[in-house]
């Protein structure tokens, strides 16, 4: 299997081709986009503050929705969002039944310190129990548990925000998230809806379509007149941690600030590692693993070694493969999985 000398796509990528040196097509193309792309943002975050300031709830309420996973990325979000940019968030949590203990916790104790409403959702775990079932036995090119998961994830936000009148989301997907083909994935759901249509669960069919159906009502930030503009005031407008200045802090010095804040715990045997990601990523890693030899993840911080924020070697590290004893099969038994039909 080649992989690409400077991220860490394999040939099992999409449209994916080397130059001699053994660099992928991805990685070639990605400076003259990201010089394209810093124009479409802020250029200070004294700009950035006067437009947030701008969506404030004039009537006192939630000025933003934020979502927490209980890593170091949205706890600091959210410890700066209250106290330096003076804004009255909501913050949300989601619990679909296999969300480790320390990172609610951690989700706790934050808002507990800063003294500001939270929300756990949890899920119906049976509907999250056939979605991972159902795209894991799927053989949808581009069709992955993690993307699936994170878009229910996504849409939750969407209709917490809209069922409290509030017009921003403050989301945690990252610049290698941001970076994944928006067409590819629409046509990838859409695909996915017929499937389950096709297969008879009408009971998975409804939900999943009912869950979707929110989309309507928001509108992803793709540039500053998105914040800035008054076009679209009806949409729920969704703004992602990226275009924050102090996202870009060194993750070391955010633990340490955050342990001193609120006692922020590290979450132990997490995947990615240093994440805080739910125990059933392991399962869902293993089955994309198994089908096309990379997962979400590999596509993701593959986005993030050429924006710098990782270096190859790090990302090597983090996405190195080795699940606790026995847990892959404590989780496929959970979901109705078996292992060795794994990409069959």
């Amino acid at each position: 299997m080649q992989v690409c000398k400077k991220c860490v796509l394999p040939d099992t990528y999409p449209g994916i081709t080397f130059d001699a040196e053994g660099v992928c097509n991805y990685c070639n193309e990605y400076v003259t986009r990201e010089k394209e792309d810093a124009s479409l943002h802020f250029s200070s975050e004294e700009e950035l503050m006067k437009a947030l300031q701008n969506r404030k709830n004039p009537d006192g309420g939630y000025d933003c929705l934020l979502s927490a996973s209980g890593g170091v990325d949205s706890s600091y979000t959210i410890i700066q969002i209250v106290e330096h940019f003076k804004l009255k968030p909501l913050v949300w949590h989601n619990d679909h039944g296999y969300e480790h203990e320390t990172a609610t916790n951690n989700v706790r104790k934050l808002c507990e310190a800063l003294n500001i409403d939270l929300i756990i959702w949890q899920h119906d775990y049976t509907y999250m129990k056939k979605l991972w079932k159902f795209v894991i036995e799927s053989d949808i090119p581009g069709a992955n548990t993690c993307f699936m998961c994170a878009n229910i994830l996504y849409w939750n936000a969407v209709e917490l925000a809209d069922k409290f009148n509030i017009n921003t989301i403050i989301n945690g997907y990252s610049k290698g998230q941001v970076a994944f083909n928006k067409e590819s994935g629409r046509n990838v759901i859409k695909e996915m809806i017929n499937a389950m249509l096709a297969s008879g669960d009408m009971d998975l069919f409804d939900w999943f379509l009912k869950k979707y159906e929110i989309m309507k009502k928001h509108k992803v930030y793709q540039r500053r007149e998105d914040l800035v503009g008054n076009t679209e005031k009806r949409k729920i407008l969704v703004v992602p941690f990226f275009i924050f200045d102090f996202y870009k802090t060194d993750k070391e010095k955010l633990k340490k600030i955050c342990r001193e804040r609120f006692d922020w715990q590290q979450m132990e045997e997490g995947y990615p590692a240093r994440t805080t990601n739910c125990v059933m990523n392991w399962l869902t890693t293993y089955a994309d693993l198994q089908k096309v030899n990379y997962s979400i993840y590999t596509d993701e911080y593959a986005s993030l070694i050429r924006a710098g924020e990782f270096t190859r070697q790090q990302v090597l590290e983090d996405l190195e493969f080795n699940p606790p004893p026995g847990l892959l099969q404590r989780l496929a038994k959970e979901v109705g999985v078996q292992l060795d039909k794994r990409g069959k």
